[in-house]
């Protein structure tokens, strides 16, 4: 608060000198002028407005560390305002600056054009300052050239160009928003490409201000107009290593969905690198369809918690995005107001969504169009995961019976045993189909195949949601009973015997196909191959005691 409260009052005394400089000095500047330096004011002040418009990322001081062509910079104008001070004096550098500063576009719902024209004279006083060096720039490059003279113009103007971001911008910057000043002193005097940037503008206004001196305005505008081209082909640049940045940011947070583990720093930055206060907002990314049923769950959440009527709304605008098939959806509450903006893959199909809750009076911190620019990039992110999920779920189940297969049950097997680790149960009722070779020899293989889809079925109706059934291999199944004690445990495998033996399917002589199972009880110093060795030990005993039949472990888990 007090940073904010003294940077209001520096720009407050700028303002006030900027007026007093412009009155007493502007008269002598105009007269001073001739032809041929209007002439290079015009010139550098077009080039000066192009570059304030296309705003290149290529300056030194880059306060971001998200590579986003939104982040606060100095864009390619160092050159042209060191060239304006050399030849006509810093009162037109500082006009030129304040220039390029108003026009630049409004990115930001708060950078309104009065925003602009008041910060705008902050600028005069570090050029005003500059005025100081502008004698011994103008020495360095008038007469013959020498190495010396360019050392020593590159040299004061860099060090001139720096000294003013390090005391004047980034003290302003870190009063303003309430950032370190020594963290970020740190950060740009170990910053190479700053140093470096600062060298090759300073070079380039030599060679502009030579050519200024000797050969006229119309030659110094003419060596400044490429700025405007390299500006737009680094703007292009930036863009697309952001598109990079976040296609990477994509790939990690896809990998931690699938791996079950959180998403949420990937998702952060990924709003981050559109907008940083995105996640200052109530905001919560849903996904659409995710196992390939009509429906919406929740990813991730960012934000102040929201009230539960706010909550409800939410609910609705989601199914207005899905029934309407429009890019937003806005409800309204006493409470605030829920905005959501579809996020859609590359085919146009909706993905997921972003959602933006709001209590009442509360000012919006990202304007509309940031937000939904960030649900346009969610798209291809929460479409890639839904597609991989699909692959993954798919090479994880059994075409024939629907139930995981091996591979699947396996992997929810280390599953059950990380939760008895955590102090939880588990039994597992390993089933083996009966004479289940002579089904196949005597009827045939598309009996055989029917039969285990059949008991497939019957299995998965037969136990409960938290339970977990897959068909292990050939005729045997796997059943992993979550906290099932010894008694649950053996009414269940008693229950699928029965459905089975009473399912209507038949052996070639008509007698009724049969089950045999064995049971076991995982403990918390098991591995799966321990529990599924006493599983299959009893379904062995099973099948040695003449076949349908339940026989349980020895070893019973308390």
């Amino acid at each position: 608060m007090i940073g904010r409260r003294i940077y209001g009052f520096v720009r407050a005394a700028s303002l006030v000198a900027a007026i007093g400089l412009v009155l007493a000095c502007a008269p002598a500047a105009v007269r001073a002028l001739r032809a041929d330096d209007l002439l290079f004011l015009a010139a550098a002040l077009a080039i000066a407005v192009a570059l304030g418009v296309v705003r290149p990322p290529a300056a030194h001081f880059e306060r971001s560390s998200r590579p986003t062509p939104e982040s606060d910079r100095v864009g390619l104008l160092v050159p042209v305002l060191l060239a304006v001070l050399v030849t006509e004096g810093w009162f037109w550098a500082a006009a030129l600056n304040v220039v390029a500063f108003v026009v630049r576009p409004n990115r930001r719902r708060r950078d309104t054009v009065r925003d602009r024209i008041l910060a705008a004279p902050l600028r005069v006083p570090a050029w005003w300052a500059g005025g100081f060096i502008a004698a011994p720039l103008h020495a360095a490059v008038t007469g013959t050239p020498s190495l010396g003279g360019v050392f020593v113009f590159i040299g004061i103007a860099t060090g001139y160009v720096l000294l003013a971001d390090l005391v004047w911008v980034d003290s302003l910057q870190a009063f303003r928003q309430g950032r370190s000043l020594v963290r970020t002193w740190s950060r740009h005097l170990t910053d190479r490409g700053t140093m470096l940037t600062a060298l090759a503008e300073s070079a380039w206004a030599y060679v502009v201000v030579r050519v200024v001196l000797h050969d006229g305005g119309a030659f110094g505008a003419a060596l400044l107009a490429p700025l405007v081209l390299f500006a737009v082909i680094l703007v292009r640049f930036a863009r697309l290593n952001a598109r990079i940045h976040r296609l990477a940011l994509s790939r990690e947070a896809v990998d931690a969905m699938l791996r079950a583990s959180d998403p949420q720093p990937q998702m952060r930055s990924l709003l981050e690198s559109v907008d940083p206060r995105i996640v200052r907002e109530s905001v919560e990314i849903a996904a659409f369809g995710r196992g390939g049923a009509d429906r919406w769950s929740r990813v991730v959440r960012f934000g102040p918690p929201v009230p539960s009527e706010l909550e409800r709304l939410g609910g609705r605008v989601l199914l207005e995005l899905q029934v309407t098939g429009d890019d937003a959806a806005v409800e309204e509450h006493e409470e605030g107001t829920v905005s959501a903006y579809a996020a859609r893959d590359a085919q146009g199909r909706l993905r997921g969504a972003l959602v933006v809750s709001r209590k009442a009076g509360a000012n919006p911190l990202v304007a509309a169009r940031d937000i939904a620019r960030a649900a346009v990039e969610l798209g291809p992110l929460l479409g890639e995961y839904g597609a991989i999920a699909a692959t993954r779920s798919a090479a994880a189940v059994d075409t024939l019976t629907g139930l995981p297969n091996r591979r699947g049950v396996s992997r929810a097997f280390e599953e059950a045993m990380a939760h008895v680790r955590d102090g939880g149960k588990y039994a597992v009722l390993l089933l083996d189909i009966d004479h289940f070779k002579s089904i196949n020899d005597l009827l045939g293989h598309q009996t055989g195949d029917r039969v285990l889809a059949q008991i497939g079925r019957i299995i998965a109706e037969n136990i409960r949601g938290v339970d977990v059934a897959g068909r292990f291999g050939g005729e045997e199944f796997l059943v992993l009973l979550r906290d099932a004690a010894r008694e649950r445990a053996l009414q269940v495998a008693e229950r699928l015997r029965v459905a089975i033996e009473t399912g209507g399917l038949a052996y070639a002589d008509g007698k009724p196909v049969t089950v045999s199972v064995g049971v076991a009880y995982a403990r918390a110093a098991d591995g799966t191959s321990d529990v599924m060795e006493r599983a299959d030990r009893a379904l062995y005993r099973a099948k040695n005691a003449g076949r349908n039949r339940v026989v349980e472990s020895p070893l019973v888990a308390v």
